[in-house]
């Protein structure tokens, strides 16, 4: 499927938000006072880019896999756009954090598997967390895939996702349901039905889906400023214990936001160009984030008498121009690989 820019803006937005959010934590862990803590949980509200991403990649990949169902395609497109960049960022963060360095819990989170511990247990590199579940939910959709059935691959997967989460439910989640069967893929589910209803045929006009962005940032901001529970933390979506609040609010709200986006009539590929840019490199950013704001934590002294606000600010532009650097060096070059290797023509079979 081509580009999306309105998408490929959300997806700028939502890593610049989850830069946000680790950035606040350099202020508020070295005991300094942000204005931002003053307004409800307001400053949680980046982690919200997690559920972003997460309704996204339900949208994008439901889509494109209906319109190329080859498993061996999927499977490889996956690999190579996923893995190489997050393999490189895991190394080079153990250059900052080597004490996070354990060899089984290096090469688990390498395949995507949790490490060994407890259910709310994170990968090496931080953020590799989300990646357990798209790497589940991967493995949802090639199941969808080899399920043969007259029922249209977005069915499948829907079908598949809802079965698991019920399993979950029901068996309670312990390793590996707490990943596979997390209510946390509903937000999946919502992206696949987004994108079943984007298979169909079915825009909204400009207006309509300002509107409807409009009312789900409302609601996230309200949220933000009036909430009271811990569904921000990683943890506590690892272990599925405050992910049923995490769907009902963010998950839905960002479902909103990203419909507006996918399901508004076209808009022209050169309408917000830095957006577009900036949702490009939103993987590079998304994994090379913590990179930063890790090694400037207890560095933030050295800043001296900065305002705390403006030390966020500098650490998030710090962050965002390194995973900017880190697409252009590292994923464009990696993409472009991928690319030609795609291209190669079939070999003729003698």
């Amino acid at each position: 499927m081509g580009k999306l820019v309105t998408v490929q803006w959300l997806r700028g937005l939502a890593a610049i938000g989850v830069v946000w959010f680790h950035a606040m934590f350099l202020v508020v862990d070295n005991g300094l006072h942000s204005y931002q803590t003053e307004y409800g949980q307001i400053r949680f509200i980046g982690a919200i880019g997690v559920d972003v991403f997460f309704v996204i990649s339900g949208f994008i990949i439901s889509v494109s896999a209906a319109r190329n169902p080859s498993i061996g395609d999927f499977l490889r497109n996956r690999f190579l756009r996923i893995w190489p960049l997050y393999a490189v960022a895991t190394l080079a963060y153990l250059m900052i954090r080597p004490e996070r360095y354990d060899l089984l819990g290096l090469g688990m989170s390498l395949v995507f598997l949790q490490p060994p511990g407890g259910t709310d247990v994170s990968p090496v590199l931080p953020p590799g967390w989300t990646l357990l579940f798209e790497a589940a939910f991967y493995a949802v959709v090639v199941a969808a895939l080899l399920w043969r059935s007259q029922r249209l691959l977005q069915e499948r997967i829907a079908i598949l996702l809802a079965a698991l989460v019920m399993v979950g439910c029901s068996y309670g989640l312990v390793r590996p349901l707490n990943i596979v069967g997390n209510p946390i893929v509903i937000e999946f589910l919502m992206g696949v039905l987004i994108g079943r209803t984007y298979s169909l045929g079915y825009r909204i006009p400009g207006w309509a889906a300002t509107s409807l962005f409009a009312v789900g940032a409302f609601l996230i901001l309200r949220d933000a400023m009036h909430g009271t529970s811990s569904t921000w933390m990683a943890e506590t979506t690892l272990d599925g214990s405050l992910s049923w609040p995490r769907v009902g609010t963010w998950g839905l709200f960002s479902a909103m936001i990203v419909a507006s986006a996918a399901l508004r009539q076209p808009v022209a590929e050169g309408v917000g160009r830095v957006l577009t840019f900036l949702g490009d490199a939103s993987y590079s950013i998304y994994l090379f984030h913590v990179h930063v704001v890790d090694w400037l934590f207890p560095r933030v002294s050295m800043l001296g008498p900065l305002d705390p606000d403006l030390i966020i600010l500098i650490a998030t532009a710090a962050a965002v121009a390194t995973g900017i650097l880190a697409h252009l060096i590292l994923e464009r070059p990696l993409l472009r690989v991928v690319s030609m290797w795609k291209k190669r023509p079939t070999p003729i079979q003698a």
